[in-house]
């Protein structure tokens, strides 16, 4: 048995969900992919897949090695690539994690332009909200917004915003004016409930001034894409960071709200799983953040 050949398949089945699947991706027939399967777990004597009515998933064993599998297998692809003819050549798989609407945004703008530059290169990104475990779950790195919890992890500073307040201009003829923060106590505030404190915000002036508000809204979910869409719509205030509005802002579909008030400054850091070394193409993206991200923050 061709061990490395196996591990690969077996990736491939993992990453598929299926047998159908990943023999349209690999073009090996699903018999052999079966019983090249099967035959891996043969020699490891354990079972990798559990087999249901409803498909394929990975016991607990199967995910272990799963990430294992990953990692040797990138480990080679990036080996392999450090040998060719051209050293410089950024190449393989580059998984990525992103906040949802930053990743949108941003990343996927960002992660455009790269693969054009690098056509041996291919992009995964995974674009959410959700706490995200960069080594377990296999991402070469991430771009996070705020502080940081996770001392596992490398971070490398690239930026810096601040959220402001902005409604739909239906939304401020119906409810407005906002004269001091204290009138955000009668609005609609749509809450992001992965805020440290969701339901009260603090926020400064450039003379120095402080303010920490109790809001209250109809509205409160994990995503700032629903909360965003919300605010379009008329349903209240959002607290929102500056690259997310400008485009809304400039069309006047969003109108910013008590704009002598902001927040602290969030900081904007891209991360690295300690258990893997920097490999070009992490640090060639990874510079290509930096420069993006600080010339976003002094835009905003």
């Amino acid at each position: 048995m061709d061990r490395f050949e196996a591990m690969g398949l077996f990736v491939a089945v993992a990453d598929c969900g299926g047998y159908s699947a990943a023999s349209r991706r690999t073009g090996v027939a699903v018999s052999t992919l079966s019983r090249k399967v099967m035959a891996l777990e043969e020699h490891l004597e354990t079972r990798l897949f559990a087999r249901n009515t409803k498909g394929l998933s990975l016991t607990e064993k199967g995910r272990e090695y799963h990430f294992h599998c990953k990692k040797v297998l990138a480990d080679v692809e990036e080996a392999e690539a450090a040998l060719s003819s051209d050293t410089l050549t950024v190449s393989g798989t580059l998984r990525v994690s992103a906040p949802a609407i930053l990743g949108r945004l941003h990343v996927a703008r960002l992660a455009g332009g790269f693969l054009l530059r690098h056509p041996k290169l291919k992009v995964e990104l995974s674009l959410n909200d959700s706490f995200v475990d960069l080594v377990n779950d296999g991402f070469d790195m991430a771009v996070r917004t705020g502080d940081l919890s996770d001392s596992s992890v490398i971070a490398r500073r690239i930026g810096m915003f601040s959220r402001i307040l902005c409604c739909s201009p239906e939304y401020l003829e119906k409810h407005g004016p906002f004269e001091t923060p204290s009138d955000l106590e009668k609005a609609d505030c749509l809450i992001f409930t992965r805020l440290p404190h969701p339901d009260e915000w603090s926020l400064i002036n450039a003379s120095g001034g402080s303010q920490r508000i109790k809001v209250k809204g109809r509205i409160a979910a994990d995503s700032a894409d629903a909360l965003y869409s919300a605010a379009l719509d008329g349903v209240g205030v959002i607290l929102t960071p500056t690259w997310q509005a400008g485009s809304e802002l400039k069309e006047g579909t969003l109108v910013r709200i008590l704009p002598e008030w902001t927040t602290t400054a969030v900081p904007i850091h891209v991360l690295f799983p300690h258990a893997k070394l920097l490999s070009g193409k992490v640090r060639a993206f990874a510079d290509e953040c930096v420069v993006y991200f600080r010339n976003l923050s002094n835009a905003c």
